[in-house]
């Protein structure tokens, strides 16, 4: 029984790991016009999953979340 659980919870280790390692930061400006970071395999699913984003929104991958840029202010939006 416990080779049993181990091997499910190892099956389930190994499916769940590509999804993390493959999920890039990416910085957009919300609707208040701050600059937010949301996690996302690509661009297009970083754009459509963004709590918030501006109408004229797009994102750009970060190298570093702690990038400064986040928690700046956008004027215009």
């Amino acid at each position: 029984m416990k080779t049993l659980l181990f091997g499910a919870v190892a099956l389930a280790a190994v499916v769940a790991v590509p999804g993390v390692s493959l999920a890039q930061t990416y910085a957009y400006v919300n609707q208040s016009g701050e600059v937010m970071t949301t996690d996302a395999p690509n661009a297009n699913q970083a754009i459509m999953t963004a709590p918030n984003i501006g109408l004229h929104s797009g994102v750009m991958l970060l190298q570093d979340s702690s990038d400064p840029v986040v928690g700046d202010t956008v004027n215009g939006v």
